[in-house]
């Protein structure tokens, strides 16, 4: 089973194409696993000329019928998508992340523990509200904060 697809955007032209084989649990030694999931990977940039190849392995409890690798490929790019979306561009742009210069080990773990219950809690009580939004009612409104960090939604 095949399937193909070529995206564009970023500067960059993606070409995916999935295979997907039957396995036998036995032969894995994974008691759910049904199908083995090839990604070949070709990433052409546009502005450097450059072309990347890269290769993933998934093994699947989905079985490998018609629909398997097309469904299984919108199942990688759907995670891909949402986690990037959801947590690496917040912890780059919005915590700027990126730009700690601390070399102390424990103050940098502390502060990742912290993005990550701050993000927890915006999934949890704010789902509708943007970061923007939070940060500066937080700013203004102290009850707002502390009802935050009690877990409870604010009004």
């Amino acid at each position: 089973l095949f399937y193909q697809n070529v995206i564009k955007g970023h500067g960059r032209i993606e070409q995916r194409h999935l295979s997907v084989y039957p396995v036998e649990p036995t032969e894995v030694e994974l008691a759910h696993a049904q199908s083995l999931n090839i990604v070949h990977k070709t990433t052409i940039s546009q502005s450097k000329e450059k072309e990347v190849h890269s290769r993933h392995v998934y093994l699947s409890s989905l079985p490998p019928d018609k629909r398997c690798a097309e469904r299984f490929a919108t199942l990688i790019r759907g995670h891909w998508g949402g986690s990037e979306n959801r947590n690496h561009w917040v912890r780059d742009h919005i915590f700027r992340e990126d730009d700690t210069r601390s070399k102390n080990w424990n103050l940098n773990d502390n502060l990742a523990i912290t993005r990550s219950a701050l993000l927890n809690l915006k999934a949890r009580l704010l789902p509708d509200k943007s970061w923007t939004e939070i940060r500066q009612t937080a700013q203004y409104k102290i009850r707002f904060a502390s009802q935050l960090i009690a877990k409870r939604p604010p009004k």
